[in-house]
């Protein structure tokens, strides 16, 4: 039998879904009732806690990665790696 989402609008959620959402990020455009599940089982489980604030850095580290090959290289580049190349 396939498992119930809880009583009300509000239910456990497992790790599997918890995690599902968060790295998904269809977390944002959840329910009310289901932002507030997630909550709770946060509240819970250190281990869905560390994995969201993981997710986040690796946001983070993706977007200054994205920011930082926006920018033109510097025009002395390539004579830079050639010398350092050399010795």
């Amino acid at each position: 039998m396939p498992r119930r989402e809880g009583v009300g609008p509000v239910g456990m959620m497992t790790c599997k879904e918890v995690s599902t959402l968060i790295s998904s990020g269809e977390l944002a455009d959840s329910s009310f009732g289901r932002r507030l599940s997630v909550r709770l089982h946060l509240a819970m489980c250190r281990h869905c806690r560390n994995f969201q604030r993981q997710v986040a850095a690796l946001a983070r580290s993706a977007k200054a990665a994205a920011a930082a090959f926006e920018q033109d290289a510097p025009a002395d580049l390539e004579s830079r790696i050639v010398h350092r190349l050399r010795h």
